[in-house]
């Protein structure tokens, strides 16, 4: 693999993929200033995510078979159980399944079945530049699905979950899937352990993506969770299901956490607001500015996990409306600028 190939594999990630990489990385060779902790240890670590990032594999759809689980952790995103888990000698008796996707946008009416996925991932196709992610997502949802399926009646599930529609989005989704299991189910819900198992720093700022949290806050959180747990009682999936069959029902694609719940929205909810930070970029320059800077301040200022392939989408179509035009190539918000029209 030459470094064109690795420039192609980084510039697609998620952002927020992207930026649990660089955390961990960071993390990891901050630890190079202990002389407790081994050099080669370090390394073995940087490679491990080095392999992650450009060898992603999808974990075999039935890893149950000829293994001595304990326990399963569902979580959503960027695999960042993994270190925490790792660090506590648990990575080999605690399984975890990642979700990929990102459930905060396109339709998600049916998703358990092949159709309901092929009309997701078609307008994920459609709408969305980024090719490689879009394709990444066709291929691991169904062996997620099939994962969680295959999950033995026996073993304690603990789901993962903060707060933002996407997360919140796919714990409805999981508990559907799970709605035949008879496994003991518990919700580990970061933000609300974060309040209170940091209180000072949550005074400030609340994590809103589980991937965020550092990864001794992330450790504590586990230790809590398992010293404090509550199961499932079976009314309370039974509401789960319910309102996974509301939210799937509405055929909107765009979906934010507001005021304690997922809310459907229009697409074009972020238009306006898109239009006003481009204002503010591009000021009395009235030159052109490249689309990834405008991206990045609208998403930085949201607060909403919805990708910045979503908000690229809707500059597309503010482009086709005619209120931007554009010098460059579409294919991808890094090749092209914006100005007002």
């Amino acid at each position: 693999m030459d470094i064109l190939d690795i420039k192609n594999i980084v510039k697609d990630l998620p952002e927020q993929e992207v930026r649990s990489y660089l955390q961990f990385i960071l993390y990891r060779i901050a630890l190079l200033e202990d002389k407790e902790n081994s050099l080669v240890e370090i390394a073995n670590d940087l490679k491990e995510i080095f392999n992650e990032i450009l060898y992603p594999k999808v974990t075999q759809s039935d890893p149950f078979g000829k293994s001595n689980y304990k326990k399963v952790h569902i979580q959503f995103g960027y695999p960042y159980l993994r270190q925490p888990l790792k660090e506590l000698n648990l990575l080999e008796e605690e399984f975890i399944i990642a979700y990929h996707d990102n459930f905060s946008i396109a339709p998600i009416y049916s998703l358990d079945t092949e159709k309901g996925q092929t009309d997701r991932f078609d307008w994920l196709k459609n709408n969305l530049s980024n090719e490689y992610e879009v394709e990444f997502y066709k291929e691991s949802l169904p062996k997620v699905i099939s994962q969680v399926l295959s999950i033995p009646n026996d073993l304690p599930i603990y789901i993962w979950v903060s707060e933002n529609a996407n997360e919140q989005t796919a714990l409805f989704f999981t508990l559907y899937l799970l709605r035949e299991q008879k496994n003991n189910i518990s919700i580990i819900d970061t933000a609300t352990l974060y309040r209170k198992l940091f209180d000072k720093k949550a005074k400030k700022y609340v994590p809103f993506f589980s991937g965020e949290i550092i990864l001794e806050e992330l450790q504590t959180i586990y230790k809590y969770s398992q010293e404090n747990k509550q199961i499932l009682s079976d009314i309370e999936c039974k509401h789960f299901e319910k309102e996974w069959l509301d939210l799937s029902n509405n055929p909107g694609t765009l979906r934010i956490w507001e005021n304690g719940e997922i809310k459907v929205v229009p697409e074009d909810y972020y238009d306006d607001f898109i239009i006003e930070k481009a204002k503010k970029l591009i000021g009395k320059k009235k030159g052109f500015i490249m689309c990834a800077r405008l991206v990045g301040e609208v998403y930085g200022h949201i607060l909403q996990f919805i990708g910045d392939s979503f908000l690229e989408y809707r500059v597309r179509k503010l482009i086709e409306k005619g209120i931007f035009e554009y010098e460059g190539g579409l294919e991808a918000m890094r090749y092209y600028g914006i100005k007002f029209k």
